[in-house]
């Protein structure tokens, strides 16, 4: 119980340092992404929609193995390095300084956008639906569609399958594993993860219509694919 406190007093302090830096838009406003409006409602609550959904997330949750379980628990960081084993052992943090920063814009902005939906669907998570669901990761009992992870996978993926053609399938294979990794982990729904997919693609849509975005992107691009040892102009 103890340990449970404790996670859950770490994961509104980081909820409470996230709502603060969503305060102030970087590339675009939340009101710019109504996702109320493009989402779907998530499954009604004892609707058979609803069961199939708790049933797929215990299936995956009795069946993760040891593997699994740490590799879940590493993608409980939203950064866009979890992506290395895709690009590369250069593609880190220390090599990619403004893409760095770049990325963590995306990110913020990106959790900015999403919050409102996750406020208005109020959808309860897998482990408060049906408590025997024993989650591996800290996460704070609170609203669940759509799933932020999968949004910010699906985001950098987006965007770095813009960056990395050459790496394109991959890359989006990658952002799935790392969505559905929210669902072996216990915290959401597989209709949390699909709206996280949507939520990102429409994120990235709003972000390559702002010309500030677009300009960062580039220089951001030009980064990543000289530190990959790629050819910028080949690149479309």
């Amino acid at each position: 119980m103890r340990q449970f406190l404790c996670m859950l007093l770490l994961t509104a302090a980081i909820g409470v340092s996230e709502e603060a830096s969503a305060q102030e838009a970087y590339y675009i406003p939340p009101s710019a992404v109504d996702l109320i409006h493009i989402l779907p409602p998530p499954p009604a609550a004892g609707s058979q929609v609803q069961k199939d959904d708790l049933q797929a997330v215990l299936t995956a949750v009795k069946s993760r193995t040891d593997a699994e379980i740490k590799h879940v628990q590493e993608d409980d960081q939203r950064i866009v390095f979890r992506f290395a084993d895709v690009l590369g052992p250069s593609f880190r943090s220390e090599n990619l300084p403004f893409a760095t920063q770049f990325f963590q814009h995306v990110y913020q902005d990106g959790n900015a956008a999403t919050l409102a939906a996750k406020t208005y669907f109020k959808r309860q998570r897998p482990f408060v639906v049906d408590p025997d669901i024993k989650i591996i990761v800290v996460q704070a009992p609170d609203f669940s569609y759509p799933s932020n992870h999968a949004t910010f996978a699906y985001e950098v993926g987006i965007l770095l399958a813009m960056i990395v053609p050459e790496k394109a399938v991959a890359i989006f294979e990658r952002a799935a594993d790392y969505a559905h990794n929210r669902v072996v982990a216990g915290v959401h729904f597989p209709t949390d993860v699909e709206a996280g997919r949507i939520s990102g693609s429409v994120i990235d849509s709003t972000f390559l219509r702002d010309a500030h975005f677009r300009a960062d992107f580039e220089r951001a691009k030009a980064e990543v694919r000289a530190t990959l040892g790629l050819s910028v102009a080949s690149n479309p």
